[in-house]
């Protein structure tokens, strides 16, 4: 299962690939970030399943998103069965057609 607390983020698209730091709030809000982008949304757990609905806005000036685009919509869902990290995969709404892989990996010493 996912809990709540830091995670290190890794996501590829068919058009590049990123990392970042996603918090997983207790009362299902998600916040995070990269070196150019800001994520919020909100997560949801039943059993070993996750899934996530969130907003990717850029901050800064960089480099192109994984997606292309400076301001996307995001869904993610996938298994957890250890709780140190997960599997995930999912699209942009702006973008259907490219697949997002993401893996999720509890950063540790945050309790």
């Amino acid at each position: 299962m996912i809990t709540p607390g830091k995670y290190s983020v890794w996501f590829k698209t068919p058009v590049g690939e990123g990392a970042g730091v996603v918090e997983f709030g207790p009362d299902g809000k998600l916040t995070g970030g990269d070196s150019t982008f800001a994520y919020a949304g909100n997560w949801t757990q039943q059993g070993e399943l996750f899934k996530a609905s969130l907003s990717a806005r850029r901050v800064t000036p960089g480099p192109p998103g994984v997606f292309g685009l400076d301001e996307i919509d995001i869904v993610v869902s996938g298994r957890s069965v250890d709780g140190a990290s997960t599997s995930c995969t999912g699209f942009a709404k702006q973008s259907p057609g490219l697949k997002l892989e993401v893996e999720l990996v509890r950063i540790l010493g945050d309790q």
